[in-house]
């Protein structure tokens, strides 16, 4: 089975990426939590959700997965994390595909990924405690931005966001237009 690996941290905003894990569960594709910190730390969420990681950065090898995934949250003290870095940087050297959302490109600028590829992100310029790792002449101001194996998009994108992940895993025809209408507009199913 292949695998995908969700990048889980403290304040880690679980809803923007619900979606997409409730989309692979039942997919080819198995998720794996990764931690910056032990693994026997629990990890707790932007709603308190607490979570278990089944593994940590130090561990990983990305040849084991086919894509990494990065909620947002506030990630600022992992920015120097030298494990987290490397993890990231190894998908993206390996080509893996990599997807982003909100504060989660600040990691991705952290690695040195943003310098390479086009993005976006719910960060600006104000965000002055991210200043130095985005490369802001590479922000698009788009909901959603793909180039190369990185795959980014805003906060309240999420819906587009796990939509355009599973399309690149292949879960997702191409071509349809709106595959998770049930999550965009209520129905009494």
């Amino acid at each position: 089975m292949k695998k995908v690996l969700l990048f889980v941290y403290d304040s880690f905003a679980e809803f923007e990426i619900s979606i997409l894990i409730t989309c692979l569960n039942g997919s080819n594709y198995e998720l794996v939590t990764c931690s910056p910190y032990s693994i026997s730390k629990t990890i707790t969420s932007a709603g308190k959700l607490k979570i278990m990681p089944d593994t940590t950065v130090n561990d990983v090898n990305s040849d084991d997965y086919s894509a990494l995934i990065i909620p947002g949250g506030n990630p600022y003290h992992l920015l120097e994390d030298a494990g987290v870095t490397n993890m990231i940087r190894s998908f993206f050297d390996s080509n893996k595909l990599i997807g982003a959302i909100c504060g989660g490109p600040a990691l991705l600028g952290a690695a040195g990924v943003l310098n390479h590829v086009k993005y976006t992100a719910s960060l600006t310029q104000n965000d002055t405690q991210y200043l130095p790792v985005m490369n802001w002449n590479n922000k698009k101001e788009e909901h959603l931005v793909t180039d190369q194996n990185v795959l980014t998009a805003t906060g309240s994108n999420y819906i587009i966001f796990a939509e355009e992940v599973l399309r690149q895993l292949k879960i997702l025809p191409a071509d349809e237009k709106s595959p998770l209408q049930y999550f965009k507009e209520p129905s009494m199913s």
